[in-house]
Parts: C-alpha cells; structure tokens; sequence
C-alpha cells in the first residue's frame, strides 16, 4: 500500500487531484486509516490513473471520464474511444491547417498589396494573329493545362510550328469560381483542317493593351490584377474586353514558383 504523496509520486497525479478523485467518486484510495485519516491506494489503481490521465488529455471531462470508468471500460473499448479521438483530431487538425493556410495568404495578399506600385504597367497596340483557338468551359482555373496539352497535341501531330505569342483568352465578364469560358490560342502562318473543338480564326486587333507582367505562383495574381486595377482607376481607363494571359514561364520550365512569369494583358478604353 501506498500514503497519497508517494502515490502521487508513481503516477505523476498531484495530492491535490487525487483528493478531487475521490471527492467526486472517480478514484477512491483502497483504504483510510480510521485514526489519522490518511489515505492509502494500492499497485492496482495506477492502470486506473494512467487511463484517468489518457481520457483527460484526449479531452473527455471528469464527470464523463467518471461514468465510462464507472462501466468497466476494457482495453477493447479504450482502444476504440482513442482510434475515434484520433479521428476526431485528425479532422480538427485539417480545419486548422486550412485556417492556417488562408491567415497565410492573407499575409502574403497584405503584402502585395503594399507593394503594388512596384507592378510597371504599359499601353501597347496589338496587332491581329491567326490562331489556331480551342475555347471550352473547364471546372477551374487549373484545368487549363488541359487545354494547352490538347491545342499542343492537334499541332504535333498535324505538323504546324507554333508562332509567339500565345494566348489565354478568359472571356467571362467577371471573376468565376467555376465553370469558366477559357480559350487557348497559339498563332500559325498556314491554314489547317479544322476540328469540332480546335478552329482557325484571326484574333483581332486592340489598339490599346495595358500590359503588366506578374512574377511569381499563379495564385498570387491577384496583386497583379489589384494593382491593375488601381492603375485603370488612376489613369482614367476601363476595360475593354476579354482579359489575355502569356505564361512565359511556368511549371513546364521552372521548378520553383516564385519564378513563374505571366504577363496580363487588358483592353482599355478612356473613360469618356
């Protein structure tokens, strides 16, 4: 038998808890001395501790830890409640890394936007090109790869050498989440046979392009169009037109994203 303190000392519980224990029934001592009082608890009772402590740090509360002791709970059905914990923690720790990851964004937004004035940006007059143009609506923004793949494919294979530039063309009016109007585009200097999905058009003419070029992840373009924006706001512009994008560098080239190179493209018009 063991007095509370060196009781205390092989389970790593304070006299002070172990006092609470028994006041609420959860771990009574084995026996009491009538005379002093003191309480004595047995080798036997430390499982029970150890799995008071294990319940405790997987969250469970006194009073619950109390009725599940109190059902003679085996290994069986301990190994059971800790597998649901750990899935329950695991679910929570997913949320928090995705709360985490947005706090992070919001910091690296932040920062941008400080930055913006940084972004140079130009008007240009583009010129009109005959492409070979394959427009589809793609569930998100990054499957547009497959795109570019299909368009590169249809062009090896009918042996017709790509001419810079080539262009994204996002034809929404405004930002989408989803289901997105995309074209892909890549000039040619001859005719081809076309298909259901790939054609031959001529890409008009702007006579007034703003042109910024953003470095860095794909995702971190929005600093690009903010600052953008802010320009157009400035200068008295407003847009004109389906927003282009040239990925001069990318995934294909640069393993690193904060190498990525993409210059937007916007038609602009004065604001009258």
């Amino acid at each position: 038998m063991f007095k509370i303190g060196d009781f205390s000392r092989f389970t790593r519980v304070s006299i002070r808890m172990l006092r609470h224990y028994d006041e609420i029934g959860i771990l009574k001592p084995k026996s009491i001395d009538d005379f002093t009082g003191y309480r004595f608890y047995s080798v036997d009772q430390i499982p029970r501790v150890n799995r008071i402590r294990i319940l405790r740090e997987m969250g469970f509360s006194l009073i619950e830890i109390n009725g599940l002791m109190g059902s003679d709970l085996d290994s069986e059905q301990l190994l059971s409640l800790l597998m649901n914990r750990k899935r329950e923690i695991s679910e929570v720790i997913e949320y928090e890394k995705e709360k985490l990851l947005k706090v992070e964004n919001m910091i690296k937004f932040i920062d941008k936007e400080d930055s913006n004035m940084k972004y140079d940006i130009i008007i240009k007059n583009i010129p009109t090109y005959k492409v070979l143009s394959l427009r589809a609506i793609i569930p998100a923004y990054n499957e547009e790869g497959k795109l570019w793949e299909e368009i590169q494919t249809f062009a090896g294979k009918n042996n017709i050498n790509g001419i810079a530039p080539c262009y994204a063309i996002y034809h929404d009016v405004g930002y989408k989440d989803s289901d997105i109007d995309v074209e892909v585009t890549m000039c040619v200097n001859k005719n081809i046979v076309e298909t259901d999905r790939i054609k031959l058009r001529e890409l008009e003419d702007v006579p007034e392009m703003a042109i910024i070029f953003h470095q860095g992840a794909f995702e971190e373009m929005g600093s690009a169009y903010h600052a953008l924006g802010v320009w157009m706001s400035s200068n008295g512009y407003e847009m004109n037109g389906p927003t282009r994008a040239i990925y001069h560098k990318g995934p294909w080239c640069e393993k690193d994203p904060s190498n990525y190179l993409t210059e937007i493209q916007s038609p602009v018009v004065k604001k009258k």
